[in-house]
């Protein structure tokens, strides 16, 4: 088997990340229109955020066990699988800690995301630049999301509600690529 025939074939469920990105643009906004509801509501819904992402990142690894980098969307499906069912599970611990855990998990993704880009790169993938930008702003906004605890809940909320529509986006972005990818090699497989 080349290795175009085991990008073509291995790239499957690259619609988890549509599914994931739609989650997390809900969340942005479920955010922004409900800043009432304050840290607690934030709180278990960032929880469930990263337990669902955990979730597809560990699924799309084991189903792409041949794709360059799969056992990094593996370890990131992990991580992301722990901390959110230690942070549900506590509650109180993420109300006090949710601005060190969002900008970390946040600028974890962002790297995660680059090195994405330059997979695709690799593939020959023209378009990876733009999800190279986006993770550079989700690194940015994650180090805002870090700083502005000192601005107060509605500043969290307010980076927070924009950091989580853009970490959508970006997987939006990431799944067009992988379908794109996928396209690409087709008629190079027999």
């Amino acid at each position: 088997m080349t290795i175009l025939e085991t990008i073509q074939s291995d790239i499957k469920n690259w619609w988890l990340f549509i599914l994931k990105g739609l989650v997390f643009i809900g969340a942005g906004i479920y955010v922004f229109c409900s800043p009432l509801a304050g840290y607690i509501g934030l709180s278990v819904l960032f929880s469930i955020v990263i337990i669902i992402s955990g979730i597809s990142q560990i699924y799309f690894a084991s189903v792409n066990t041949t794709m360059k980098g799969w056992g990094w969307s593996l370890i990131s499906g992990i991580l992301d699988l722990v901390i959110g069912i230690y942070l549900f599970s506590y509650p109180l611990i993420t109300m006090a800690t949710l601005p060190l855990f969002l900008g970390f998990w946040l600028m974890f993704r962002s790297f995660y995301l680059m090195g994405i880009a330059f997979d695709l790169k690799s593939y020959g993938v023209t378009s990876w630049a733009g999800v190279l930008l986006g993770s550079i702003l989700l690194l940015i906004t994650s180090l805002m999301v870090m700083y502005f605890p000192a601005a107060g809940a509605a500043g969290i909320i307010v980076i927070s509600g924009t950091a989580l529509v853009i970490g959508g986006i970006l997987n939006i972005m990431l799944a067009l690529k992988f379908k794109d990818l996928k396209k690409i090699t087709a008629p190079f497989v027999k």
